[in-house]
């Protein structure tokens, strides 16, 4: 008889290189009843696990009534924090029959601190709730950095709520910012830091791969028309009806099909998408067109660089039509289908869906006109190196390096015999300083004071034509790489008839 696995080995298998933080978390936990630190800041990359892990672990660990999870987001008031963690605490929901209200009111943070020394009354009965008194409570607030814009005493009211108190409660914070960034007064505890680190290539493809475990494993194999049409006359020939419906075939896909999958998903999309909720999102629709040739009977299961060719055109336009979300996944899913379905039937399969061009390229992505300028500087700070800036941006033009004995120095050249074109390395990263200065030298009139620069920037990474290549602590000191193709961005500067190819270096 196998022992049940306990709990803390079942998080560990279900979160993928997340064993170190849930182990920490579990032992500072202990016991119900034990004394736990006023106190934890967990922290690390968005989609690194942080509020999946805290949540699993309560949940599998604790009573709902131990426990309350806020987000900072939705909560975005100190009362409303207040009240939905007493709600949770005391098992209360708001409905009609007490018409929407909470358990008790809370205006301030000294009556949040007074009600959880003293308990909470929960009927007329005045049968009250104490909290920590015997069993830990714990408060979870996510997306904390939020609280910063709450006021300055908030934070540290929470920080010591158990000292304040006298309760047996802890405050755990959810970040993707760094503690310091707090820039907490004195009169502060300083929490427990706990870091979730970003995941390795063998942890993303374990996650990955979970994701098709409750995938059926079983595919059925599709006869082909001209054999069926034969085998039909045949059996028609011969007299025989009970064979007019064979019996259909199936086969099995393993680990090592899955694991191939995903290490395909990986090497394509790892370099520009580092978000693993983004890469689970393109692997579940990528995968029914990558075992399409399978069904067909066109390619064996194992024969990897085949299944490629054969997804290949839908892999290529992925980034740009499901990343940048071009297309949903419903109309991705619709248009797969029907090519799929006009194969079947044997007519012309249209692929204008893939091969449409960008909205963006045929010059309907609207955006504002200095945020196409700020767009274009982004272009030109990914593409052009930085010891050119000089020569192409400033008014005093750059001076040439002299070698001796006359003429001018050579470039030096790679070990291939010619020179690595920029287009051909990628984007690279550049701090957001440069491309503020490149901005404001390409613009010819003087910019308006009503114009935040830094909200256009912010708009930009949300509709992904700029991609953060480094951590999200503040917008000063930030660096982004462009996510656009040379079309797209030629498409923008003619719109504002900006003639960008005279300020690439070697781009031809």
């Amino acid at each position: 008889m196998t022992e049940k696995p306990s709990v803390q080995q079942e998080l560990q298998n279900q979160f993928p290189g997340r064993s170190k933080q849930i182990a920490s978390l579990m032992g500072l936990m202990g016991k119900p009843h034990d004394r736990v630190i006023p106190s934890i800041f967990i922290y690390g990359h968005p989609s690194s696990g942080k509020t999946s892990v805290v949540r699993a672990i309560f949940e599998k660990s604790l009573k709902r009534s131990q426990w309350a999870y806020i987000n900072c987001v939705e909560c975005h008031t100190p009362h409303m924090i207040f009240e939905h963690a007493l709600n949770q605490w005391c098992h209360w929901t708001p409905s009609v029959e007490n018409r929407f209200t909470g358990i008790c009111r809370i205006q301030n943070v000294h009556q949040f601190v007074k009600a959880v020394e003293e308990g909470v009354a929960v009927d007329d009965n005045n049968t009250v709730v104490q909290f920590g008194k015997e069993e830990t409570h714990y408060l979870v607030l996510d997306r904390a950095e939020r609280l910063r814009d709450m006021g300055p005493t908030l934070l540290p009211v929470l920080l010591r709520l158990s000292e304040l108190t006298g309760r047996n409660i802890c405050v755990i914070l959810l970040s993707t910012i760094v503690f310091e960034k707090f820039k907490v007064k004195g009169g502060a505890y300083e929490p427990l830091y706990i870091r979730f680190s970003e995941y390795s290539k063998e942890d993303t493809l374990q996650i990955l791969q979970l994701l098709f475990e409750t995938t059926d494993r079983r595919i059925e194999l599709r006869r082909d028309r001209n054999g069926d049409e034969e085998e039909e006359e045949d059996n028609e020939d011969n007299g025989d009806e009970s064979n007019n419906d064979p019996e259909p075939e199936f086969v099995e896909l393993d680990d090592e099909f899955f694991t191939g999958f995903c290490e395909v998903i990986y090497t394509i999309f790892n370099h520009n998408c580092k978000d693993i909720n983004e890469l689970k999102y393109i692997a579940a629709l990528l995968f029914p067109l990558y075992i399409k040739p399978i069904r067909k009977r066109q390619v064996q299961m194992h024969e990897k660089a085949r299944l490629l060719k054969h997804a290949q055109p839908y892999f290529a336009q992925a980034t740009d039509k499901l990343y940048l979300r071009e297309i949903s996944s419903t109309e991705w899913s619709r248009e797969t289908r029907r090519i799929e379905n006009m194969e079947d039937a044997g007519g012309d399969v249209n692929m204008a869906f893939l091969k449409r061009p960008l909205a963006r390229e045929k010059g309907e992505f609207d955006l504002p006109y200095y945020t196409k300028f700020l767009l274009l500087s982004s272009y030109l700070a990914s593409y052009n190196p930085a010891r050119y800036d000089v020569r192409y941006f400033s008014k005093m033009g750059e001076t040439r390096a002299r070698k001796k004995g006359g003429g001018t120095r050579k470039g030096k050249a790679d070990q291939g015999g010619g020179k690595m074109r920029p287009q051909l390395l990628g984007p690279k990263a550049f701090p957001v300083e440069r491309m503020l200065a490149i901005f404001y030298s390409i613009i010819d009139d003087t910019l308006e004071d009503s114009i935040d620069v830094q909200t256009q920037i912010t708009s930009l990474t949300t509709l992904r034509l700029l991609v953060r290549a480094n951590n999200m602590d503040r917008l000063d000191g930030a660096k982004f790489k462009c996510n656009v193709s040379f079309e797209f961005i030629r498409a923008v500067a003619n719109s504002v008839r900006f003639e960008i190819d005279k300020y690439l270096y070697d781009f031809n």
